[in-house]
């Protein structure tokens, strides 16, 4: 069992008592478990792309969306933080879990397989530029070793802000090595984003960043970015749903963005829809990751989401099971 003085962070990776495999979520957790949620779990019958220890797996989540996560993860828990149930799991389930800066020096070390020797390529790349690997590691199939040479892409994290900063500029400065999605490729990842968050292709497109995703020497790699600091949820202040509610609004921007929830300030704004506000909307906060280049570089959005008050401050909630909601870029809405 995994003890509670472990610093667990986003997308680490836990295996459960019962060889499923759940994604932490978000660097706040509780005394008695972790955020996050069950995506792979063994497979009754039949052969899966995904194994473990010669145990063919399933992907339970095959998109991050509150909904299905909701669905397939058991355990709930009250947050008052955003005064809704979330889904974790109990810390006497875990049996192992999984570290991404480790699982990339082991990678490095000790390549198993070519999508690892690609890991190494791709990371070397990205050290070079920005002076070293500390606080990178690889997530998704790749970090349990469940993943697939011919089929799984590359996942890299980044903790804290200074370094993710670094990887920003240099992957956004050197287009010619990590390659943005173009043509086809860019048209098909937007129209399912498209339907599944119902932007158009066009608001889509506009939210697209290669410091997020892209291609590396042919194979696709995704970056996410998150703080350093490990803490409680149960230390924040509560909030008080109020409704659903739109507005048009001035984003400040910042490396707050560059965490996980995804989250900015907001400078001016308007209500044009749904719940009328008690107090000022001080900032908006996202579990979409879809959002972070906005919420990262500012400027006008058009955002729908839940409106959360505590203690005289409001702030909107997108990326709920409640209400999902969106950011769309200003000038598209």
């Amino acid at each position: 069992m995994v003890g509670n003085n472990l610093k667990i962070l986003d997308h680490y990776y836990l295996r459960l008592a019962n060889n499923c495999f759940f994604v932490v979520v978000g660097n706040r957790h509780l005394g008695y478990g972790f955020i996050g949620y069950i995506k792979y779990c063994p497979l009754q019958e039949g052969s899966s792309i995904w194994a473990s220890r010669g145990i063919p797996l399933e992907r339970l989540v095959k998109w991050y969306d509150a909904r299905e996560i909701h669905e397939y993860t058991p355990w709930k828990t009250y947050i008052p933080y955003y005064d809704a149930e979330l889904p974790y799991v109990p810390m006497w389930l875990v049996t192992e879990f999984y570290n991404p800066v480790d699982r990339l020096l082991e990678i490095i070390r000790s390549p198993r397989d070519g999508l690892e020797q690609e890991v190494i390529e791709v990371s070397t790349c990205l050290g070079s530029l920005i002076g070293g690997l500390d606080d990178v590691g690889v997530t998704g199939s790749l970090l349990p070793g469940i993943h697939n040479p011919l089929f799984s892409d590359i996942d890299l994290v980044v903790y804290g802000w200074r370094k993710g900063l670094d990887v920003v500029e240099a992957i956004s400065e050197n287009r010619d090595v990590f390659k943005p999605f173009t043509g086809s490729r860019l048209l098909e990842w937007s129209k399912r984003i498209s339907e599944r968050t119902g932007l158009t292709r066009r608001q889509v497109e506009l939210l697209y960043r290669n410091w997020r995703r892209g291609v590396f020497n042919g194979r696709e790699y995704s970056v996410t970015y998150s703080g350093n600091i490990h803490g409680s949820l149960s230390v924040l202040q509560g909030f008080r749903t109020i409704g659903v509610t739109e507005i048009t609004a001035e984003l400040s921007g910042g490396v707050d963005a560059l965490d996980y929830p995804s989250k900015s300030r907001i400078e001016r704004y308007r209500v044009i829809g749904g719940s009328n506000t008690p107090f000022d909307i001080v900032y908006v906060e996202s579990f979409e990751s879809l959002y972070t280049p906005l919420l990262y570089e500012g400027g006008k959005a058009f955002i729908r989401g839940l409106l959360q008050c505590s203690q005289g401050l409001c702030k909107i909630l997108v990326g709920g099971v409640e209400e999902k909601g969106f950011i769309a870029p200003g000038d598209t809405a």
